[in-house]
């Protein structure tokens, strides 16, 4: 594999970045942390970006209510506009218009999933290097556009000398 120059972060990746006691959050900040160190563009998609701001003050909210406290009156908004700023602050938007739905709309024969197909049109539009993904049906389907956390570390420590 050679090194990237730009990766598609997936909803998930995302996700367990803002999510701390996640079992990938370490892993997952790593990569962006290394990523930025080595200049190496971040995406993510506008549903991405939605999904993230529905997603994260969700879990938080639950993880608040497994920890004991009362969330009865908390509001969980500023999480979701923070995270969704934080994105925006450290990585570019990828298209998802008209040719990435028809692309999308495609792939359904290789792959069920329209969500998935989504991101995986984004990302041949836009040129990227690779997909970053937890998702197992996608780094199946989509091999080898589609690597994980772990292997996109494991390609940063092969060409920039970086300690995974």
């Amino acid at each position: 594999m050679s090194v990237p120059k730009t990766l598609l972060l997936d909803t998930n990746v995302w996700i367990s970045f803002f999510i701390e006691g996640d079992t990938s959050h370490d892993e997952t900040v790593r990569l962006l942390e290394e990523a930025t160190r080595h200049n190496i563009t971040l995406s993510y998609t506008a549903s991405t970006l939605k999904d993230v701001f529905y997603i994260v003050p969700r879990r938080a909210r639950a993880q608040a209510i497994a920890a004991g406290f009362d969330v009865s009156n908390a509001t969980f908004s500023p999480i979701a506009w923070a995270c969704a700023e934080k994105m925006t602050e450290i990585a570019v938007a990828v298209g998802q218009s008209l040719p990435e739905c028809s692309l999308a709309w495609m792939l359904r024969g290789e792959h069920p999933d329209l969500e998935d197909n989504l991101i995986m049109a984004a990302a041949e539009t836009s040129n990227v290097d690779f997909v970053v993904t937890y998702d197992k049906d996608m780094l199946e389907h989509f091999s080898p556009a589609c690597i994980t956390p772990a292997q996109a570390l494991r390609l940063l420590e092969l060409h920039h000398h970086v300690e995974v």
